[in-house]
């Protein structure tokens, strides 16, 4: 199986728990419990990956609010496979984009869908490359992937 962590799980991932999080019991939970989860899924061998994409997404907001929390989204980078944003990527992923507004009335359709488009095209590429392999992207809102790739709320991936 191959898990593509969407930004929002990379968050988690990389959220240092000194951070003021004392008064937020329940991202606390949340940020243990997903960790948890990529530590097992590691242990049994999935393949990992998130994409550079992500980790500009989360690395300009940590930045703005110079969080600590850079060096464990660093550390990350050695644990799993970050996978480059590539011109045959962009391609792919703005077939998707353009589906995605054709099918949509233009004030349906949020129009930052940018990066979701690029992490579903990475997912569809990946399909190609490994088609006898599960490949699904792990995050908290299956809405942005559903209609163009498998995907489901991290906490349901084992």
């Amino acid at each position: 199986m191959i898990v593509i962590l969407d930004s929002n799980i990379l968050a988690l991932l990389a959220t240092n728990l000194d951070e003021n999080l004392s008064e937020d019991k329940k991202l606390a939970t949340e940020i243990y419990q997903c960790t948890k989860w990529f530590y097992s899924l590691l242990s049994k061998g999935v393949y990992i990956i998130a994409s550079d994409i992500c980790d500009y997404e989360l690395r300009r907001e940590l930045i703005r609010i110079k969080s600590k929390s850079i060096q464990e989204l660093d550390e990350l980078r050695d644990l799993i496979e970050f996978q480059e944003v590539t011109f045959a990527l962009l391609e792919k992923a703005a077939e998707l984009w353009a589906e995605a507004r054709a099918m949509s009335q233009s004030n349906k359709i949020k129009e930052n869908i940018d990066v979701d488009c690029i992490l579903a095209a990475q997912w569809c590429l990946l399909k190609e490359q490994y088609p006898g392999r599960k490949v699904i992207i792990a995050t908290k809102n299956i809405k942005d992937f559903q209609r163009v790739t498998d995907c489901d709320i991290w906490e349901n991936i084992t």
